[in-house]
């Protein structure tokens, strides 16, 4: 029997933010993400008034940050109090960061069971992080005999349909690696650096620059997807959602070219 699986949207659980809670946030990114910036202590205090004021976002990251003790000291129970308010808030990734605690016992006793229960329960909810956690498991990590590839592929399609660069990367490499669907993989190789995924965006330049995954090469096309890289590489936060339609992609000389519409590769008529 083939796994199903009903991938749920993670938009539909996650709640509005209030304004100025995000401006402080997009601060705090950007500060993060800014290289040779030092100032770790004041991206912890954005990121700490950001969260006072329900930002889930902010109370992620700035779990993240007490646990590698960025900006502020170490303090695992701290990173554990956050990660309850976000699931009493009913937020996805709350879910996913406390699989995260009780598989490292971190904060809580290791207990490796309830971290599968709460990592599925993140997937359930259309968690990106999780999706890819347990397509991974089942795709990759399992002994050959015992791999289940339609549950990772399941789970890494869904991971792709939540707008989320690191799920349409993964997804890719899955479309790439097993599938050998080569115009699909490229598909969601270019959506994913749409996302701003700098390792996509390398990837897929490098395709049409070097002639892989048997792909004509076409310097000039692959050209401007290097120039997308590039563009990320000074801006981490940029993003390019219209990139498909932008740079549509060549077709593949035997496989054709994939329609997201009709789930199939087309060749040119």
């Amino acid at each position: 029997m083939a796994f199903e699986f009903e991938c749920a949207r993670q938009a539909d659980y996650l709640p509005p933010l209030d304004k100025d809670a995000d401006e402080l946030f997009m601060q705090a990114r950007r500060a993060e993400v800014t290289p040779g910036n030092t100032d770790e202590e004041n991206i912890s205090g954005l990121y700490q008034l950001a969260a006072d004021k329900g930002h889930w976002k902010a109370m992620h990251n700035l779990s993240r940050r007490y646990l590698d003790g960025i900006g502020v000291p170490t303090d695992s129970g701290k990173a554990l109090d956050l990660t309850e308010k976000l699931i009493e808030m009913n937020v996805p990734i709350g879910y996913y960061n406390m699989a995260v605690l009780l598989e490292r016992g971190r904060g809580v006793y290791q207990d490796r069971k309830a971290a599968w229960q709460y990592l599925h329960k993140a997937a359930s909810m259309g968690e990106p992080n999780a999706l890819v956690r347990l397509g991974k498991h089942y795709g990759y990590d399992l002994p050959g005999e015992d791999q289940e590839d339609d549950k990772a592929a399941a789970y890494y399609a869904c991971a792709a349909q939540q707008n989320s660069a690191l799920g349409l990367h993964e997804y890719a490499a899955w479309l790439q690696v097993v599938d050998e669907n080569y115009p699909k993989a490229a598909h969601y190789y270019l959506l994913a650096a749409g996302g701003g995924d700098q390792r996509a965006a390398l990837f897929i330049s490098g395709v049409f620059l070097d002639g892989e995954m048997g792909f004509d090469k076409d310097e000039e096309y692959g050209n401007k997807l290097y120039s997308v890289r590039d563009r990320l590489r000074k801006d981490p936060l940029y993003k390019l959602p219209n990139i498909a339609t932008r740079y549509p992609l060549p077709y593949h000389p035997t496989l054709g070219r994939y329609n997201p519409e009709t789930d199939q590769n087309e060749m040119p008529e």
